[in-house]
C-alpha cells in the first residue's frame, strides 16, 4: 500500500510535461521552426540592406556622372560606358562578393540545427 505522499510523488513524476516525449517532441520541433524562421528573416534583412545600398550607389553614380564626364570623356569606352567607370564599378562588386560571406552566413542557414 501506498502512503500519501509516495501516491503523490508518484502521479507528479508520471505526468511532468518533460517526461512526455510527445510533449518534448513538440517543443523541440517548435524551437527548430522559431530558429529557422529568425535566420530566413535575417537573411532578409541582410538582403534588404543590400539592396538598398545598391540603390543608393546607383543614385550616387548618377549624380556624380556629370562631374566624371569631363575626365572620362577621351577614356576608352567598353559597351557605351567609359572603361574607369566599368573597372570602379568592378571593383565596387568584387568588394561586395567578397564581404558578403561575413554578412551572409549560408552554412547556417542551410546546415541542420545541432
Amino acid at each position: 500500500m501506498l502512503t500519501d505522499q509516495q501516491l503523490s510523488e508518484l502521479f507528479t513524476e508520471g505526468t511532468a510535461p518533460e517526461r512526455d516525449p510527445a510533449f518534448a517532441l513538440r517543443v523541440a520541433a517548435e524551437i527548430g521552426r522559431t530558429r529557422l524562421r529568425m535566420r530566413f528573416l535575417a537573411l532578409a534583412l541582410r538582403a534588404a540592406a543590400m539592396l538598398m545600398l545598391s540603390v543608393a550607389i546607383v543614385v550616387a553614380s548618377r549624380l556624380i556622372e556629370p562631374v566624371l564626364a569631363p575626365l572620362v570623356e577621351g577614356a576608352p569606352q567598353f559597351m557605351g560606358v567609359p572603361l574607369p567607370m566599368v573597372v570602379l564599378g568592378g571593383v565596387l562588386v568584387a568588394g561586395l562578393i567578397l564581404r558578403a560571406p561575413l554578412h551572409i552566413p549560408l552554412r547556417r542557414l542551410v546546415s541542420p540545427p545541432s
